[in-house]
C-alpha cells in the first residue's frame, strides 16, 4: 500500500515543478499563423520559446507525464488537448498518446528528446471555428499545463490517506498525517498563459478568372 501511495504522492509533487520558460510580465506572446481550411479558421502555434529546458528532465523521468494545451479565441470553441508522455529507458524513446474531445486518441513513438521537443513546439493546428463567429480583430489564448492534478487523483489520494489498507505502523501514520496537511488541499496550478497579437480573420482564396 505504501508503495502505491508513494506513486500517488510523486504524481502530486511533480505537478508543482516549473514547465515553461519564465517570461517578463506582458511578454508572453504566442506566435500564431491562421488559415482557412474547409470553411474553418485553423491556427498553427509555435510553443518553442515557451518550453523550459527543465521539461526534458521532467518528461524523461520514466513516469507518465501529461502536457495539456487549452486553446480558445473569442467567439470560437475551446480545445483541450492532452499529450501523455512516457519515456522508455531501454529503447531511449518516448511514447506519446494524444487525446482531444471529439477525436480518437492516437499513440506514436518519438526517438529522443529533440524529436519530442519538436512535436510539442509545433502541435497540430487548432480549430478556431467559423470565420463569422470570431471577433475582428481577435486573439488566440493558450494555457499550457504540465501534469494537471485531476479530481480523480486528488480523490484517490484522500482515500489512501484517510483509509490506508492494511493499517500502516504508527510512524507511517504520523508521516501520512503530515503529508495530508499539505496534500488534501488542491495545489496551486502550474499554468503558463500565452496570448497572440491581434489577428484578422483570414480571407477566402480568390478564385482564378
Amino acid at each position: 500500500m505504501l508503495a502505491r501511495l508513494g506513486l500517488l504522492l510523486a504524481g502530486l509533487a511533480l505537478a508543482g515543478a516549473p514547465l515553461a520558460a519564465a517570461a517578463p510580465a506582458g511578454a508572453a506572446t504566442l506566435p500564431v499563423a491562421c488559415r482557412l481550411e474547409a470553411g474553418r479558421v485553423v491556427a498553427a502555434v509555435d510553443l518553442g520559446p515557451a518550453l523550459a529546458p527543465a521539461l526534458e528532465e521532467r518528461l524523461g523521468s520514466g513516469l507518465t507525464g501529461t502536457v495539456r494545451l487549452t486553446v480558445t479565441a473569442a467567439g470560437g470553441p475551446t480545445t483541450v488537448r492532452d499529450y501523455q508522455v512516457r519515456f522508455d529507458p531501454w529503447s531511449e524513446a518516448f511514447t506519446v498518446t494524444t487525446s482531444e474531445v471529439g477525436s480518437p486518441s492516437r499513440s506514436r513513438q518519438v526517438a529522443g528528446w529533440p524529436a519530442l521537443r519538436r512535436l510539442l513546439a509545433a502541435p497540430d493546428p487548432f480549430d478556431l471555428g467559423a470565420p463569422a463567429a470570431l471577433a475582428e480583430p481577435f486573439t488566440v489564448e493558450l494555457q499550457l499545463e504540465l501534469d494537471p492534478v485531476t479530481p480523480r487523483l486528488l480523490g484517490l489520494t484522500r482515500e489512501q490517506l484517510t483509509h490506508p489498507a492494511g493499517g500502516p505502523t504508527a510512524g507511517a501514520r504520523s508521516l501520512l498525517g503530515t503529508l495530508a496537511a499539505l496534500l488534501l488541499r488542491p495545489p496551486p496550478p502550474e499554468v503558463t498563459l500565452l496570448r497572440s497579437a491581434p489577428l484578422t480573420r483570414p480571407a477566402p482564396p480568390v478564385a482564378p478568372r
